[in-house]
């Protein structure tokens, strides 16, 4: 397996295959430009859409720290 990261693996295979036709480098490079954009995009749209919903959510109920669950029997 070859060394590298991903995008510097496909440089060099778009490179390799390009030979003297400069389309597969252009094709290539927009391919790798267009997937980050839409990673971006997502993670973007996953963040808001997180942050949305925390703040629509009640704040939860705080029960005193006693020890004792509210669903526990009675001592005594």
């Amino acid at each position: 397996m070859s060394k590298g990261d991903p995008l510097e693996r496909l440089a060099r295979a778009a490179e390799s295959a390009a030979g003297n036709d400069p389309r597969v480098a252009t094709f290539a490079r927009g391919l790798v430009i267009g997937a980050l954009v839409g990673a971006a995009v997502a993670g973007s749209t996953i963040l808001q859409r997180r942050q949305s919903r925390a703040k629509a959510l009640p704040e939860p109920a705080r029960e005193p720290l006693t020890g004792v669950s509210p669903t526990d029997p009675p001592a005594g």
